[in-house]
Order: structure tokens, then sequence, then C-alpha cells
């Protein structure tokens, strides 16, 4: 039997593992949408970034899937093989759906015919089934397999998209790529799974439980967009794409903690009272950590996410680290009530969605400044309603036990 320690030392040593592979994950997306800028003329380009983005949400499924398994598996109370095969039923049925709407999705996006759609919609299905395994790896706190894993789903999603970018030069190609990629990646996620899949529950999966993770990761996903869409929609072109540089930040102040959620996530399932209040340590730690930096550095930090004709903007650049910081505690928060089985855990999301948008567009005239500092309000508004619920759930006394006949 190994010892505390040892135990401690190989958990650090999977989390960071995880850390490191959710790090290349993000370096390849961005390295695909960044080649696209280089390699596509302007309506290809535009036509692969739409597609991009409504990847993006159509995979939301593989998040939601991921987190509400990785709960059951911690608590021991759900069969591995029924989840895979929910898991499968849910992914077929998102891309028969984007196939159907394929033709929509052509005219809206204005696309060069049905092929791109149809990539997209064989990219999606791979993509979402490998949430389950993902997850199942990760409730059994797999961590190297886990990180694994999670390597060879962004090296199928965005590294088989660069593939097919370079092969081809079109958005077509690009998805082909994306579709190709996805689908070995869920066969490498078969076999890395299998461990966790041999283990044997009488518990069955809940429809519930998925669909309920994946609305709340959902409207997490508009949340952190939402201010992004509201700068195209009241700004001037030219301000909103210097609000789209900033949004860059915001979104990597998001992404910088989540590993902590992700290792946190099995202990949060099982009860163990102290991983909620370290991880909000570590996040919001991770957080100050890009505020102060961006306040700091605001110049540079706007060299490296757009070019020098932003450099107006490094004096604000600070609002959209913290912004992305608010919406990182959320989130963590957000994977709390989903480990503790909460209802309607995406209600106040959507809530605060609402707010946030009448709040910009009612603070006139419309600037940077003001839809930047809404965001900033939203995002740690929805922190305290957020604590305030995850603490109610805490503090709530305990049922008693049935009375012995």
């Amino acid at each position: 039997m190994s010892s505390p320690q040892t135990g401690a030392v190989r958990f650090a040593a999977g989390a960071a593992l995880v850390a490191a592979a959710a790090m290349a994950a993000n370096v390849l997306a961005y390295g695909l949408r960044l080649s696209g800028n280089w390699l596509l003329d302007a309506g290809e380009n535009g036509a692969l970034g739409a597609l991009i983005a409504l990847l993006t949400v159509a995979t939301v499924l593989q998040v939601g899937t991921q987190t509400a398994a990785a709960v059951r598996i911690a608590k021991g109370d759900t069969d591995p093989a029924g989840l895979v095969t929910l898991g499968v039923r849910l992914s077929v049925a998102t891309s028969a759906v984007l196939a159907l709407a394929s033709p929509v999705i052509t005219a809206v996006l204005h696309l060069p015919g049905l092929w791109p759609a149809l990539a997209l919609a064989a990219a999606v299905g791979p993509l979402n089934a490998a949430g389950i395994h993902l997850g199942l790896l990760q409730g059994a706190e797999r961590f190297g397999r886990l990180a694994v894993l999670t390597g060879v789903v962004a090296f199928g999603r965005s590294g088989g998209g660069l593939i097919g970018l370079l092969v081809g030069r079109s958005a077509f190609t690009t998805m082909l790529g994306v579709a190709i990629g996805g689908g070995l990646a869920l066969v490498a996620a078969y076999v890395l799974s299998r461990p966790v899949r041999s283990v044997r529950s009488a518990g069955s999966p809940r429809m519930g439980d998925m669909l309920g993770a994946c609305s709340a990761m959902l409207a997490m996903l508009a949340l952190v967009n939402a201010d992004l869409l509201l700068a195209r929609a009241v700004l001037p072109a030219e301000v909103s794409g210097e609000y789209a540089v900033g949004a860059i930040l915001t979104n990597a102040a998001y992404w910088a903690p989540q590993v902590v959620g992700v290792v946190a996530l099995p202990r949060l399932a099982q009860g163990h009272r102290r991983a909620l209040p370290l991880s909000m340590l570590v996040v919001g730690f991770v957080g100050l950590v890009a505020v102060g930096a961006c306040a700091l550095f605001g110049s540079l930090a706007v060299a490296v996410a757009g070019k020098g004709e932003y450099a107006g903007l490094a004096g604000e650049v600070w609002l959209f680290a913290a912004a992305g910081a608010g919406w990182a505690l959320v989130n963590l928060l957000l994977t709390a009530r989903i480990a503790g089985g909460s209802r309607w855990i995406a209600s106040p999301l959507w809530a605060a969605a609402l707010l946030e948008v009448g709040a910009v567009l009612a603070w006139r005239p419309y600037s940077l400044t003001h839809t930047a500092v809404v965001a900033v309000a939203a995002a740690w508004g929805s922190v305290l309603v957020a604590a305030l619920l995850a603490r109610s759930r805490a503090t709530a006394p305990l049922p008693l036990p049935a009375p012995v006949a």
C-alpha cells in the first residue's frame, strides 16, 4: 500500500500532466485559427471562423458529458458501459441534427456549398463521444491517461484541422481534417478508458444528469462570450475589433486555471470539504496574477494578443483579465454544484446573461470601456451569487435518519 505522501506526489504529478495537456490543447486551437488568418483569403477565412465558432458551441456536449460522467464515476454509482452507450446516443443525435440543418447553416453562414456544413456535422459526433471517455478517466482519477487522451483529442481536433487546412486551403478540407482526426481520437479514447470500463456497477446513467451539465456548460460558454457579441452589435467596427483583441485576454484568464476544476471534481463529488476552498484559492491566485500582469504590462499583453495598431488598448486590458478571472471562479463553483447534484444549475447563469445584455444596451453612450466594465460587473456579481449558493448548500442541515421500526 502506498503512503499518503506517495499518493500526494502521484496526484500532483497527474495534475501537472493534465495541465500541460490542456495548455497544449489551447496552443493547438490558437494555432489552427492563426493559420487560417495567414493561409486563407478573407472570404474563406470568414467561413472557417464561423464554422469553428459553431464547432465550439456544438461540442459543449463533450464538456458536459465529461463532467457528468466524472461525477458519477467518482461516486461509484453508475455502470461505465452504460455511460458510454448514453454518450454515443447523444453524440449521434447531435451530428444528425447538424446534418439535417446543413442547408440552413450553409445559407446563414454564406458557405460555398453543403460540404463544409456536412463535414462539421461529421466532426461533432466523435468529438462529443470522446467526452464520456475523458469523464471516465477523470472520475477515476487516472490523470496520466486523462492527460494523454486530452492531448490526443486536441491533436485530433486542431491538428487534424491544421493538416486539412494545409492540404486543401479551404474551410471544407479543414473541417474534414477535424472529422477524421476526431474519429481517430475516439478510437484512442476507447482504448485508454478500458481499465475504467472494466469496473461494473449496479447503477444506470441518467439522461437528466447529462443534459443538465450540458445546459450549464452552454450557459457558461454564452456568458464568457456575451460581451464580445454585444460589442460587435453596438460598437463601431474598428472599436469592436479592439474589443476582440481584449476578449482574447478574457479567454486566456478564463481557461488558464481550468485544470484546477478538472482535478478537483472527483474530490468534490466525494464530498471532501476542503476541496472547494483550496481550489478557489488556486483559481483566485491565478486570476490575481493575470490581472496584475495586464495592469503592469498592458502594452506587452496587447502586443501578444494583437497587432501594434491596438496599442491604445493597453490601459484597459486589465478589465478583460478581471472578467476572465471572475468567470473562472464561476466555472469552478458551477463544477462544484454539478458535483453536489444540485438542480437547475444553469438558471442563474442564463439570468446573468440577460442582465448583462440589458446593462450593456442601457448604458449610453456605447463605448469599449462601458462594455468591459459591465462584463467585469457581471462576472464578479455571478461569483458572489454562485458563492452564496455553494455556501447555502454546504450549510444545509443533513436529513435525519429514518426511525428504526
